[in-house]
């Protein structure tokens, strides 16, 4: 009988089969030979790897990004919706005014517009609409790719949407809504669909009827949608086709060059659009006249 080295007021005549240290019952875990103190556990624990996906990230991850950012879309609504005292209509906004996407006031300085317009919706069946696809895109492909990849590719793909809108877009036009970056998923989850070799009729369906959605009902944006579409399957193509070697490297890389490009097309787009003034009424409209 020796003193257990984690409980010295417990004898015990059982001992580690690995290291050999005296350990009473509740200190031993059964293993393929014998039984193994905690400390040689979680030495073996911490010496194996978890299982990764294609991405590189850990399997059984979570979905916490996709929640986020609903939840997020959600507050955004819930202030428009209280500062209009409506939910169908929320031109009365502030905030709604302030943070949509008129690319004359992008061009103007107000480049914080590319990234809450994403966030902002014009009533509740928009919000609806954009959130359930959220849900439905963002889910599965957040297991795969993890959530820091998850998470750039959606912000990617709605700064893309928003690039897009001021390159291809009248300078005064007000653009919202996530569907740009729903679509950037939508594209990152096909580059995902063919990586796996997964049946892509089913994704390729769902494409073709938002597409047709998208050109057949008054008042969607499709440089938006094209524009947020590209982004996601560029980025998501480098999330998954590149071999682990390499696969971080890939990853980021073309993140970063993305950033790159779209920063320098903004540039390019504000100097085509020039300086305009903007006027808001109080019933939500805008006027704005170029200064130049």
């Amino acid at each position: 009988m020796a003193p257990c080295t984690w409980h010295p007021a417990r004898a015990t005549p059982l001992s580690c089969s690995r290291c050999g240290r005296p350990a009473c019952p509740e200190c031993l875990t059964p293993a393929s030979v014998g039984f193994h103190c905690r400390e040689c556990v979680a030495q073996g624990q911490a010496a194996s790897r978890a299982p990764r996906t294609i991405a590189g990230a850990r399997l059984g991850t979570k979905p916490v990004v996709t929640i986020a950012l609903i939840v997020v879309n959600l507050a955004f609504f819930l202030i428009t919706a209280v500062q209009a005292r409506s939910g169908m209509d929320l031109s009365n906004s502030g905030l709604f005014l302030r943070g949509g996407l008129i690319p004359a006031e992008v061009a103007s300085g107000e480049y914080w517009r590319l990234l809450t317009a994403g966030f902002l919706h014009g009533n509740l069946i928009h919000l609806a609409t954009n959130m359930l696809s959220l849900y439905w895109l963002g889910i599965p492909l957040e297991r795969i790719l993890g959530r820091g990849r998850m998470l750039t590719i959606y912000l990617l793909s709605l700064l893309g949407s928003s690039v897009a809108v001021l390159l291809f877009s009248a300078p005064v036009s007000l653009t919202i809504g996530a569907s740009g970056a729903v679509y950037g998923l939508m594209g990152a989850l096909l580059a995902t669909f063919r990586r796996l070799k997964l049946d892509l009729r089913p994704l390729a369906v769902v494409l073709a009827l938002n597409v047709f959605i998208t050109f057949s009902v008054p008042g969607l944006s499709w440089q938006g949608h094209l524009g947020g579409f590209v982004v996601g399957a560029i980025v998501g193509a480098a999330m998954v086709f590149p071999r682990r070697e390499s696969r971080r490297a890939w990853q980021w890389g073309v993140s970063a060059g993305l950033v790159l490009v779209l920063g320098v097309l903004t540039a390019i787009a504000g100097d085509q659009i020039g300086s305009w003034h903007c006027l808001y009424q109080v019933a939500g409209q805008v006027s704005c006249v170029p200064t130049h």
